[in-house]
């Protein structure tokens, strides 16, 4: 088999493995607000989520430093070298993560009290219960991230990518199993079933990998280039955790089911993320790394472009959508249950200001990306401070004058700057990066998004979308309807602008079938 194949076979298995990861996300979040609503309850369960977060700093920079190192010794075949990073590295970050977990059980009422001042007693006892019991369980994600770094190096991509996705279905088989019972509580018994699983998934294959840990501690080259590499990312996560910290610590003062709400909207800003951002930066990546290898930098200028004018060509219209229909998603994704009218008006509230984001947070990916893929890690780094400390201080000024509002509006504001910045940054490192036909395809992406927000009223309203049919499978039929109708009108347009992206969209699709009936 060709390697062309095999990356083509393999970046296949991720995409559809990250949708299904993704749609049971999404299923997650709706049992969540059928069974709990936008209330206290749900709440504390995201208060616990961000606090025990805020351990895991280690999780995504460490994995994330540790792949190239163990990938620089599987080429030079030196197995012996593989197996002792791997242990270290799995053995350090382990017993740090743990010993965090142990310092904060005990203070774990005052913690929560910190970050979440505002919470009744009751939801405080709730979020205080489930951070303890969450805390020495963050092991796991730890390690099925740097499973997945072990599996990726050795070409297995398919477990890894079908990991989210099982802890997912934990999740949700618990909270409809033992929500109606336990109520909030229940997922004290999801989310640790759920890590455990995700993790246990990698072991068969990890086990059979040279590099399979045997938890002792080599400082060796290695293992210093891993941990030198990660402290600059480390330090811009441990702002991102100040960010989702100070932003709980806001939003608890606000009315009940607040926090609950801006989780919800964030959500639903997610989805077009996690379906087109992430799979062009994972392909991406790699590309550039390669160009940037062979000091090909025209090149990478160009495709480090055309990532950002790909994503922004799906992402703006994204965020110009939910804007525009912010009501009527809202109510047909999470409108049941205990999910009640006046939580739709709430997370749709916080929908509007949030989606706007979306553009920026693609743009940021794909320029993050491209500073790693130049081996340049100090620029993503003070980026993500400066936006966490923007977003800080805009959340701020904005709480008093538009509450819930505000601290969406903030993020979208601090993201979007932090995105023009690292543009600026990212042209005074390549001049040959082509901004002026990258302007000129945004433009135009705003203006196709423009009328297609328009179109969508219109069709929604026409529809029964927009005020609601009154049956779930009138709203489905009328919702798809919907947004089917904008999508073909934003192509349209697009076409009458000439948006080369659209010619790249149906190239890419002709290549595509070209290249399985070639290998058919």
């Amino acid at each position: 088999m060709s390697n062309g194949r095999k990356v083509f076979e393999a970046t296949f298995v991720v995409m559809v493995l990250s949708i299904l990861s993704k749609v049971l996300g999404f299923a997650r979040e709706q049992i969540f607000a059928m069974f709990f609503g936008a209330t206290g309850e749900l709440d504390a369960k995201v208060a616990a989520e961000k606090i025990t977060a805020a351990i895991t700093v280690l999780s995504g920079p460490v994995s994330t430093t540790f792949l190239p190192v163990l990938s620089a010794c599987v080429a030079r075949e030196d197995r012996e070298g593989a197996r002792r990073v791997t242990s270290s590295i799995v053995t350090l970050s382990a017993f740090l993560i743990l010993v965090m977990a142990a310092l904060v059980i005990v203070p774990a009422p005052h913690v929560v009290r910190l970050f979440s001042p505002g919470f009744g007693e009751e939801t405080l006892r709730s979020a205080v219960f489930l951070t303890r019991v969450l805390l020495p369980f963050m092991l796991f994600p730890l390690l099925s991230a740097l499973g997945k770094s072990v599996l990726n190096t050795y070409g297995n991509f398919g477990i890894p990518a079908f990991a989210p996705s099982l802890q997912n279905m934990v999740i949700i088989a618990a909270a409809a199993l033992f929500g109606p019972v336990f109520g909030i509580k229940s997922l004290a018994i999801g989310f640790p079933l759920a890590y455990v699983a995700a993790f246990l998934i990698h072991v068969p294959a990890w086990k059979k990998s040279p590099a399979w840990p045997s938890f002792s501690f080599h400082w060796d080259e290695n293992t210093r280039k891993v941990l030198l590499m990660s402290v600059p990312i480390i330090m811009g996560s441990v702002f991102a955790q100040v960010y989702a910290l100070a932003n709980l610590n806001l939003a608890s003062r606000l009315p009940e089911g607040s926090v609950a709400a801006l989780s919800f909207a964030d959500r639903l800003r997610q989805f077009p993320l996690g379906f087109f951002a992430v799979a062009v930066t994972t392909v991406l990546f790699p590309a550039l790394s390669g160009m940037w290898a062979r000091e090909d930098k025209e090149g990478f200028s160009v495709q480090a472009a055309n990532g950002i004018r790909f994503v922004e060509f799906v992402c703006i219209p994204s965020a110009a959508g939910l804007m525009a229909l912010a009501g009527p998603i809202v109510r047909l994704v999470y409108e049941r249950g205990a999910f009640t009218p006046e939580h739709t008006a709430l997370t749709a509230a916080a929908l509007v200001p949030f989606a706007p984001g979306i553009a920026a947070m693609a743009a940021q990916s794909v320029i993050t990306y491209a500073f790693y893929s130049s081996q340049e890690t100090r620029v993503p780094v003070a980026l993500s401070v400066g936006t966490a400390l923007l977003n800080i201080a805009l959340d701020m000024l904005l709480i008093g004058p538009l509450g819930l509002v505000g601290l969406a509006l903030s993020n979208s504001v601090a993201v979007t700057a932090g995105a023009l910045a690292g543009l600026y940054l990212l042209k005074r490192r390549l001049p040959s990066l082509p901004l002026r036909i990258l302007g000129v395809s945004l433009l135009k992406a705003v203006l196709a998004s423009a009328a297609m927000a328009v179109a969508a009223r219109l069709i929604a309203w026409y529809t029964g979308f927009a005020a609601g049919t009154g049956s779930l499978f009138g709203d489905v039929l009328a919702g798809g309807v919907s947004i089917a109708g904008a999508a073909v009108i934003y192509v349209v347009v697009s076409m009458v602008l000439r948006s080369e992206e659209v010619a790249m969209v149906f190239r890419a699709i002709r290549s595509r079938l070209r290249m399985r009936r070639a290998h058919s």
